[in-house]
């Protein structure tokens, strides 16, 4: 009979360690999925499960969107994933608050044996207790146990008891009251919330970082392929002015500028070259890709932009400013923080008043039986105060004075925030502007260059300019060129930042932008997809 207790014993003791770490686990997912979902409503949507990408994306060169390039960056940055991480453990906090504020349930037993020479006998005991704290303050505990002492040897007879308690414990000053008692509670479901509005706002500039390089790459490949063209121009020029040299129409002089010029635009393009590469490569481990990896970007998006132009956009300072006041999210939580000072100023007060506490028992148990009996004894009852004078209050009084520092400093940190805001969006503003006016400039001179250029290059044929001049031309239509792709670069970079800033640039449930620029940027994407 005492080998199948055992046997009993080992056998649950061995399927609850079995299932307890994958029970644990899922259990933790679970409730901290139930959570931010739950918070994601006071924030905004986020922390949606990604998409995979397109099957062509495995393959061995990676065609990759700018859609591609956002989700593949939000599945597999390190830092980005460390942000979804920040807002999971916060969560994770909150169960446990959650838990403690619940009715906390603890089952626990032992069982031991004992022999003094004449009598062999095993000890037991299982015990089961509740706990619930109460907005009040309350700590309300309930205690029921089964304890059996088993003769193994001697009278061989067997004892049995069960016993009850109820403890009641309830400060009535200093810990008192629905603000004190729930304080770790309320700040842990407040930290959640400020956890997603972090990775809300994390989202936002991390998509704007992926456009960013995205259509940096796009413009080191568009600078290599204009060095390039420049490079094979200025060969083509240096062979026509070596062919009217020997004719003698040209002096060598100028034939050697014009092969000294070649040569520096070979060096510009091989330099571009490398510049390209080395940004693509830290792109790729941006991505979470390896630099080994062949990736090929889509350039429409610019040459859209270079055919099509850029519109300048018509915006309302004090609208945009006003907007972004009311719902830049860091600027929401840096208010919260102000409330959350209050009311830490609101505990250290109550921790400077005097501790009278309330403690009441009532308990019952059985009579020690053969047999189990859950035929209780008359209860005892006991009551007790405990008090401690406000007096030796130097570390609460110190408590009280930096709540009251930190305060002040949470509501100057607001001040600041709030300030800070409106300069980025002004500046936000001025670089947008700024960019549209260094577009319209490059433009311009973009298209007197190529004049120029064409002029220069009949006027050289006619004898009525030097070679210089043509080389400086071709130098000059080379930088508008760049020039001009840059600016509209810095362009749609501003405008991604505006938004951004102005807490006005939208995502979709991947945390992927979008929006009218970002339709006219990804055009037919968009559309197949």
């Amino acid at each position: 009979m005492l080998k199948k207790i055992y046997l009993i014993i080992l056998t649950s003791i061995l399927l609850l360690c079995g299932c307890s770490v994958s029970h644990y686990n899922n259990s933790a997912d679970k409730e901290v999925s139930t959570i931010v979902s739950e918070k994601n409503k006071s924030a905004e949507k986020a922390l949606k499960k990604l998409p995979e990408l397109k099957e062509e994306t495995k393959k061995e060169t990676m065609l990759l969107s700018l859609k591609d390039a956002l989700i593949l960056a939000a599945k597999n940055n390190r830092d980005y994933k460390r942000a979804k991480e920040d807002v999971y453990l916060s969560a994770l906090t909150l169960t446990y608050q959650r838990y403690l504020y619940g009715v906390q349930r603890d089952i626990t037993g032992s069982t031991n044996w004992n022999s003094d020479g004449d009598k062999d006998t095993i000890n037991g005991n299982l015990n089961l207790s509740l706990v619930k704290w109460l907005a009040t303050g309350a700590e309300i505990t309930f205690d029921v146990g089964q304890y059996l002492v088993k003769y193994l040897t001697g009278s061989k007879q067997n004892a049995y008891q069960t016993a009850m308690e109820l403890n009641i414990f309830q400060p009535l000053f200093q810990g008192a009251g629905r603000l004190v008692a729930r304080e770790n509670l309320v700040q842990a479901e407040r930290n959640v919330v400020y956890q997603i509005r972090s990775f809300l706002r994390y989202q936002r500039s991390f998509s704007v970082d992926v456009a960013s390089r995205y259509f940096s790459i796009i413009l080191a490949r568009n600078n290599l392929d204009n060095y390039l063209k420049n490079y094979l121009f200025l060969k083509d020029t240096r062979e026509r002015i070596e062919m009217l040299s020997a004719a003698g129409r040209l002096p060598p002089l100028q034939a050697d500028q014009a092969k000294q010029n070649e040569y520096r635009a070979y060096q510009q393009w091989i330099q571009a070259g490398n510049s390209y590469k080395k940004i693509e490569d830290e792109f790729k481990i941006f991505l979470g890709l390896s630099p080994d990896v062949n990736i090929a970007l889509d350039e429409k998006s610019l040459e859209h932009f270079l055919k099509e132009g850029i519109s300048p956009l018509e915006t309302d300072t004090e609208e945009v400013m006003s907007y972004a006041l009311e719902h830049r999210l860091d600027l929401l939580t840096s208010f919260d923080n102000v409330g959350d000072a209050e009311r830490n100023l609101d505990i250290a007060k109550n921790l400077l008043r005097t501790r009278i506490d309330f403690s009441g028992k009532v308990s019952s148990s059985t009579e020690k039986k053969s047999s189990v009996d859950l035929e209780f004894k008359q209860p005892s009852y006991s009551a007790g105060i405990d008090f401690e004078l406000p007096t030796g209050k130097i570390a609460d009084r110190n408590r009280y004075k930096q709540a009251l520092i930190n305060l002040d400093r949470k509501q100057r940190e607001f001040t600041l925030k709030r300030e800070n805001v409106k300069l980025e969006i002004l500046n936000s503003l001025r670089s947008l502007e700024e960019a549209y006016q260094s577009y319209i400039v490059q433009k311009n001179s973009l298209e007197l260059a190529t004049k120029r250029v064409e002029s220069t290059d009949l006027m050289l044929q006619a004898g009525r300019a030097t070679t210089r001049d043509l080389l400086e031309a071709q130098e000059s239509f080379l930088d508008a060129k760049n020039s001009l792709s840059s600016a509209i670069v810095n362009y749609l970079i501003s405008y991604l930042e505006l938004l951004r800033d102005t807490e006005q640039l939208q995502l979709d449930d991947t945390g992927v932008w979008k929006g009218d620029l970002y339709e006219k940027i990804i055009g037919e994407d968009t559309k197949n997809s």
